[in-house]
C-alpha cells in the first residue's frame, strides 16, 4: 500500500504522543511506519518540515471551528483561546511543538485576519488589535507549556540536587500561604481566570473610547 503525506503526519503525531518531542526522530518514525528511511523524503524533506506539519495538524481544528463566528469579540476570543488550549493539551508536548514550529499556513493566516477584523469592528486601532491577539496567544501557549512541564508530585517536595524546598511560613509569607490554601486545583478554572483578566482589560479600554 503506497505511503501518503497524511500517513506520515498521522504516524508522527502518534509517535509524538507515545515518546514525546525529544525522542521523536525520523528514524523512529520510519521504523513505526515500516518503511525505508528514504521513503519519508518523498513527502517530508526534513525534520523541521515534519514538525511544522505536526503543528499545523494540531491547530487545524482550532483554526477552522465553525463556532468561531458566534458571539461578540470577547466571547469569540475566549472560545478561540479555549480551543487552542484543548488542541495543544490533546498531544504530548503539544505546546512545545506549536510554539516552535507552527507554520504560516492558509488556515493560520485566515484565523489571524478574522481575529483582527473582529477586533477592529469594535473601533480598536489595528496595532491594539494585533497586540491583544498576540497577548492572548502568548498566554495560552505559556499556560499549556507550564501544564505539560509540571513535574510528578513526588518531585515537588525537593529542589535541585535533592535539597529540601524552602518552607512557607505565616510570619514571612502570609499572603502566599493564604493563596496556596485557596487557589483552585482545577486547571480549567485557573486558565479561565487569567484569560478573563486579559479580556476585561481590553473591555475596559473599549469602554473609555
Amino acid at each position: 500500500m503506497p505511503l501518503h503525506r497524511d500517513d506520515v503526519v498521522r504516524g508522527a503525531i502518534d509517535l509524538l504522543d507515545e515518546v514525546g518531542l525529544d525522542r521523536l526522530t525520523t528514524r523512529a518514525l520510519t521504523t513505526r511506519l515500516g518503511v525505508a528511511p528514504g521513503a519519508l523524503y518523498w513527502h517530508i524533506r526534513s525534520k523541521a518540515e515534519l514538525l511544522s506539519a505536526i503543528a499545523a495538524e494540531i491547530m487545524r481544528e482550532a483554526f477552522t471551528a465553525p463556532a468561531a463566528t458566534r458571539g461578540d469579540w470577547a466571547e469569540q476570543s475566549a472560545a478561540f483561546a479555549h480551543r487552542t488550549r484543548r488542541a495543544m493539551l490533546a498531544h504530548r508536548d503539544g505546546a512545545r511543538v506549536v510554539a516552535g514550529h507552527l507554520p504560516f499556513s492558509a488556515a493560520a493566516l485566515d484565523a489571524t485576519e478574522a481575529g483582527l477584523a473582529l477586533l477592529r469592528g469594535t473601533g480598536l486601532p489595528l496595532a491594539r488589535a494585533a497586540y491583544f491577539g498576540h497577548t492572548v496567544a502568548s498566554y495560552v501557549t505559556g499556560f499549556v507549556l507550564q501544564e505539560q512541564a509540571e513535574p510528578p508530585v513526588a518531585e515537588t517536595t525537593e529542589g535541585a540536587a535533592g535539597t529540601p524546598l524552602p518552607t512557607v511560613t505565616p510570619e514571612r509569607h502570609p499572603h502566599l500561604l493564604e493563596w496556596m490554601s485557596a487557589k483552585p486545583t482545577d486547571r480549567e478554572e485557573a486558565f479561565t481566570a487569567g484569560l478573563d483578566l486579559i479580556i476585561n482589560g481590553l473591555r475596559g479600554e473599549l469602554a473609555q473610547q
